[in-house]
């Protein structure tokens, strides 16, 4: 029987259940190990907070103690940071172990101090593979660990298109990233409010985080409350009918892997809006299929640039470059043929 042990974060976000949607088909029997239950398979719950060193060991012999008792075929650990630290060590080299990096975990942990780099590198260490979904997250984790083979896969977008989209849209701005400080949705929204002084334009920000209430404290405070949509949390229907509506779709953090947002916004017939970082330039030319703000570049501009270039003819870019690296079933691909490597290795090892 194949076994998978999925190891990684359930708080504030679907990634992991996302992956484990991508993969299930492939194993006979999941088992995931969470900070807190989940609904979408069997689970166990195992703190992976550092902060506590005696805390911290009874994190390692518990989830120990569960790898033996489920006894897996691949561990499969999501995130570069406290879940991979506590795993590899509890695992100690036993059962083959798949590590996937996120983005910050390999991009912006390590710069915190040497002990935070330090945490991530002996993370990695652990690890017999590591994924990541962009070049630059390739070469920060070949910079930590050197040697460290390295595969590029991302979790792929989900694809319902209608027959055809509109590419004459209304200028709506659309953003689901999470409202934290890395990806600067107070600035979205304040350069939002200097474009509205020359254009009639809409903002939707979807999702929610600690800013939230700030950002909706600023739309009040001035008058934008009939130009700015605060979405919330939606559903995968709301999320592309969001999309298919929006003429652009903003993202602007200061550090991030792919983005799957992006992806889907690229495959739904938005033109892309994005900050100046390596992960993006690899699925945007500036110009060509989208707009790479500059680092001093004013949104209006950016904005005004956007709607110069010829809609229909990013749509069609951008459809073709999403069917061609960026689906579900093509990733899903990289994924299986990984953990049939892997296992046919393990196979010939124990002959």
């Amino acid at each position: 029987m194949k076994k998978l042990l999925l190891i990684g974060s359930n708080t504030g976000n679907a990634h992991l259940k996302n992956y484990l949607e991508l993969v299930r088909d492939y194993f006979d029997e999941v088992l995931v190990v969470s900070d807190s239950p989940v609904e979408y398979a069997p689970s166990k719950s195992v703190s992976f907070s550092l902060k506590n060193p005696f805390k911290i060991k009874k994190s390692i012999q518990k989830l120990r103690q569960i790898i033996h008792d489920y006894n897996p075929s691949i561990i499969h650990v999501h995130q570069a940071n406290s879940y991979a630290f506590i795993a590899g060590k509890a695992n100690n080299g036993s059962t083959p172990l798949v590590l996937t990096a996120w983005g910050s975990d390999v991009l912006l942990l390590p710069k915190r101090s040497i002990i935070h780099r330090w945490l991530v590198t002996q993370a990695i260490r652990y690890a017999d593979i590591v994924t990541a979904d962009s070049e630059q997250m390739s070469q920060e984790i070949y910079a930590l660990c050197p040697g460290k083979e390295v595969v590029n896969a991302n979790f792929g977008v989900d694809i319902d298109l209608p027959e055809a989209m509109n590419a004459d849209r209304e200028l709506i701005i659309y953003s689901n990233r999470m409202h934290e400080p890395l990806y600067r949705i107070e600035d979205i929204l304040t350069q939002f409010k200097a474009m509205c002084e020359e254009l009639d334009g809409y903002l939707i920000l979807a999702g929610k985080g600690s800013l939230t209430e700030k950002l909706k404290d600023y739309t009040k405070l001035h008058q934008l409350t009939n130009h700015v949509t605060f979405a919330g949390f939606v559903t995968k229907s709301q999320n592309q009918a969001n999309y298919l509506k929006s003429k652009f779709f903003i993202s602007i953090p200061t550090s991030d892997g792919t983005s799957i947002s992006l992806l889907e916004a690229m495959a739904y017939g938005c033109i892309p809006v994005l900050s100046d970082i390596p992960a993006n330039r690899e699925w945007v030319e500036d110009g060509k299929n989208g707009i790479i703000i500059g680092r001093t570049e004013p949104f209006i501009k950016a904005i005004k640039r956007g709607l110069e270039l010829d809609a229909a003819n990013v749509q069609d870019y951008n459809r073709d470059l999403i069917n061609q690296r960026a689906t579900k079933s093509a990733n899903a691909a990289v994924f299986k043929g990984l953990y049939s490597r892997i296992l046919a290795s393990e196979a010939k090892a124990n002959r």
